[in-house]
């Protein structure tokens, strides 16, 4: 049924729970595993050398995080992985641009398990793509292992 597995990741201890379910998942399924990372591009209005600067370290923060959920795939016995990084305004919107794109049968993402009046106030990105992806969205939810 899913042959084809999208997972969003961010660098957070999250992430990382979603990417070990998807990596199992995969090898299960015998699927293949894209992972994606939405990255901010600066605002436009800083001007060179700012702009090319901010842009570079952007994209190199995006493929450090990939690098490291790629490794985690691996250590944990998971199936090879596709990387893919995606310039974006919101996490959000880059997520369900690249789950809209006919690529991918599902979308694994983790979540921070925020409560409601949080969610409220913060918003909620997987709340967000869950409601809104092209795609059947799995949300692995663990543990919370991170202040704030």
């Amino acid at each position: 049924m899913f042959k084809r597995i999208l997972v969003a990741v961010d660098g957070s201890h999250h992430a990382r729970q979603a990417v070990l379910a998807a990596a199992q998942c995969a090898r299960e399924l015998g699927a293949t595993l894209t992972l994606l990372t939405v990255y901010h591009e600066p605002p436009g209005f800083e001007g060179e050398p700012e702009y090319s600067a901010d842009l570079e370290a952007a994209i190199h923060g995006a493929h450090v995080i990939l690098d490291e959920e790629e490794a985690a795939v691996q250590a944990a016995g998971g199936p090879a992985v596709r990387k893919d990084a995606l310039g974006a305004g919101a996490p959000a919107d880059g997520i369900l641009d690249a789950a809209a794109s006919g690529q991918y049968d599902l979308l694994v993402m983790g979540t921070r398990g925020l409560g409601r009046l949080q969610t409220v106030l913060l918003g909620s990105v997987s709340g967000r793509v869950a409601a809104h992806s092209a795609i059947p969205v799995l949300v692995v939810r663990g543990a919370n292992h991170e202040a704030g």
